[in-house]
């Protein structure tokens, strides 16, 4: 399904948004796909707006600003190393 942009169809930017997805379902930051999705694609359209044109460039600033939000560390059953405070 292709994501409703509020710029003309332009096939990069649904490109990009799947990268971006693709890789943070694999790495279980999308559990609310929905909410992911849409601040992937805002900052996805922020920098195509600001003159950004390649689609993996794109896709990395919408995983990082997705990486910046979410910053929770998964809890281990015996961490070998004690977690710094």
């Amino acid at each position: 399904m292709l994501y409703p942009w509020p710029v003309a169809c332009y096939p990069m930017l649904d490109e990009a948004l799947h990268i971006a997805m693709d890789y943070l379902e694999l790495t279980g930051q999308a559990d609310e796909y929905t909410k992911v999705q849409s601040q992937a694609a805002r900052e996805i359209i922020a920098r195509w707006r600001a003159g950004e044109r390649h689609k993996l460039r794109l896709a990395n600033y919408a995983i990082v600003a997705v990486e910046n939000k979410v910053t929770r560390i998964p809890e281990r059953a015996n961490p070998f190393y004690p977690r710094a405070s």
